[in-house]
């Protein structure tokens, strides 16, 4: 079973003692808390502990100054126990201070270089205006404005220019905007405005900041930038100098925190007495036995009592999942439905099997797979991501059912001549593929069936595994259903009366699910008074039958994407026929789309199948994680 044993365990103390008993036997423990007070019977002479800390919030700000200067906590750095948390918090506050304090002189600054930069792309449209720009703009009696026009406006403009009262002085042009000066006296500038304006002339605002000429104003700031950026840079070193020479300290205060706040959520999680503490989770059964026997061993006076999650009433136990490396992958899929209850039978292993197998006949392509196989295991060894060992798996499997239908990147004549084999194709085995797709579905089903009856029995819930459309009762019709087409397709010659013998009794079970469980439990007045029972059970009934008919039909799509995989590799080779280098970019492109299209889609389908047609037959995925508080 890949579902971990585990013990409920209870810790007890005197309260004094509690900081030393934390510290050597339950913090860093691989344990699951549980709320004592939900748990301990006799609450009127218990209480929970007060307990309002910062430590969460003072290791993640110590952990962000951390990443902000790309350092990793040094788990071996500890502060003394006796550091108070105000001094650490102290300290932390300060350096975000001064962080924030660069920071924003460092912005002040770049503004300033951005600043003169504007003004410096600005000033390189009139670098020939070899006149004090404080001059042209200080004039009492003739108004300058600087600007540029469109070119369409221009020529334009210098047609009118002798009737007006101004006159433009260009400075720069490119091939649609000129720019320049126009100069107009005091009393006339309004209406000399509204004449560029509708030539589209667009003003733009130039500094009289600065006393020279555009050429040395320019370099005035040109020099200025120089030294603002070396005063960013000074700025940078000294934050990243400051960062450097705090790292161990706020390693320190990091890891005391993270230590400070278990022992804060253990405290949580407790309850005490007027002399005694008591503290109780759930630990792996081999981790719990070792612990007793430490304690047992050291002489302290703590007590610990476990008791197996069998024998425990008042608490649902965590479900902590545990499967080999090649299954471990799935359980991501598992838990994307729900975590299977303690006691239930884990489908991660069925899902890896079954999902393998499928999706191996619906995209078997050697060449293809193989791609697949590579690139998830490449992912998955470098990232470490559940997905990427998915996909390499499946790609394995790909390549497997690739050999049988004889399929390399769509070429169906390459491994045959290669490896002199026998291959099936499946654009000419479409109709026994399908029927053997439908069969596999079909013990599947039943397969599925049987782990309800088992988990049922575990949950001693007689009645559903008794009568249940998922119990013997259906396993009981639907065998009943595979053997009449067995019987009319094969002329097995059984007798009539077995069928209608097996269908009557099933169906009468399953019809009647509820009232025949309350009669197996011992209760009295089973079967249901209410004429609306019996209407309403007869449309579930029927329901229950047309689901063994869809899910039984639903399997034929693993056939049916075998067969579409291939005419999806005739239409490339038909697009690529033409060869040369055309053709084999077709091919090329043709194959990746395949992969990723293709590939995507039968994953959705295989994902599908295992969730209606397969997890909603056994697993109802209600457990509860195990969380440890040691990842916490």
């Amino acid at each position: 079973m890949a579902i971990v044993k585990m013990k409920a365990v209870t810790f007890s103390a005197q309260i004094s003692d509690f900081e030393y008993v934390v510290e050597k036997y339950i913090y860093g423990r691989d344990i699951h808390l549980e709320k004592a007070m939900n748990i301990i019977t006799n609450r009127k002479r218990i209480q929970s502990f007060d307990e309002n800390t910062d430590y969460d919030l003072l290791a993640k700000n110590a952990m962000s100054i951390m990443k902000l200067a790309g350092y990793e906590p040094n788990p071996k750095l500890i502060a003394k126990d006796g550091t108070t948390l105000e001094n650490m918090q102290k300290f932390v506050d300060g350096i975000n201070m001064r962080i924030r304090s660069e920071r924003d002189e460092s912005e002040h600054l770049h503004n300033l270089v951005d600043k003169n930069q504007k003004i410096i792309n600005q000033l390189d449209l009139m670098l020939d205006v070899e006149v004090d720009l404080q001059k042209i703009f200080g004039m009492e009696f003739v108004k300058v404005q600087f600007g540029h026009i469109p070119r369409t406006g221009y020529k334009t403009l210098t047609t009118y220019l002798d009737n007006l009262e101004t006159f433009f002085i260009v400075t720069a042009e490119n091939a649609t905007e000129v720019w320049g000066f126009y100069f107009v006296p005091a009393i006339k500038q309004r209406k000399i405005e509204e004449i560029f304006a509708s030539l589209y002339f667009e003003p733009e605002s130039v500094t009289d900041e600065f006393p020279g000429t555009p050429r040395d104003i320019k370099k005035y700031l040109i020099d200025q930038n120089e030294s603002l950026k070396e005063q960013i840079q000074e700025l940078s070193q000294k934050t990243a100098k400051m960062l450097a020479d705090s790292k161990d300290k706020l390693s320190m205060i990091y890891n005391l925190a993270k230590k400070r706040e278990q022992f804060a959520e253990i405290r949580r999680n407790a309850v005490h007495s007027d002399m005694f503490f008591y503290v109780v989770g759930w630990m792996e059964a081999s981790e719990s036995d070792k612990l007793e026997k430490e304690i047992n061993s050291s002489g302290d006076v703590v007590m610990f009592y476990s008791e197996d999650a069998s024998d425990v009433k008042e608490i649902d136990p965590p479900t902590k999942l545990k499967n080999n490396f090649i299954f471990k992958p799935f359980e991501m899929f598992v838990k994307m439905y729900g975590l299977p209850s303690y006691g239930e039978i884990d489908p991660t292993p069925i899902l890896a099997i079954t999902y393998i197998l499928f999706f191996g006949i619906m995209f078997g392509d050697v060449g293809q797979s193989a791609v697949l196989a590579i690139v998830g295991f490449i992912i998955y060894k470098i990232k470490k991501m559940d997905l990427a060992g998915i996909i390499s798996m499946v790609g394995l499997a790909g390549i497997v059912s690739g050999f049988i239908y004889g399929s390399f990147f769509g070429n169906e004549e390459i491994i045959p001549k290669l490896f002199g084999i026998t291959t099936i194709k499946p654009m000419q085995s479409i109709m026994p593929l399908l029927i053997g797709t439908v069969c596999m579905g079909a013990c599947i089903i039943i397969f599925g069936m049987c782990l309800n009856v088992i988990n049922m029995f575990k949950r001693h819930d007689l009645g559903d595994a008794l009568f249940g459309h998922n119990g013997i009762a259906g396993i009981v019709f639907y065998l009943s259903v595979i053997l009449v087409v067995v019987n009319l397709l094969a002329g097995l010659n059984i007798p009539a009366v077995v069928f209608i013998i097996s269908f009557a009794v099933s169906l009468l079970a399953m019809y009647l699910c509820t009232p025949l469980t309350r009669l197996v439990e011992g209760r009295k007045h089973w079967l249901p008074s209410s004429g609306m029972f019996f209407v309403e059970n007869f449309f579930e009934l029927f329901e229950v039958i047309l689901s063994f008919c869809t899910n039984t039909i639903s399997f034929l799509r693993i056939g049916a994407f075998a067969v579409i995989h291939v005419g999806m590799m005739m239409a490339v080779s038909a697009l690529s026929a033409g060869g040369g280098v055309g053709g084999m970019i077709v091919t090329v492109v043709g194959n990746i789309v395949v992969m990723v299209l293709e590939g995507l889609i039968v994953a959705i389908q295989v994902l599908r199948l295992e969730y209606y047609e397969m997890f909603s037959r056994y697993f109802q995925g209600s457990g509860k994680e195990f969380v440890s508080l040691k990842n916490k």
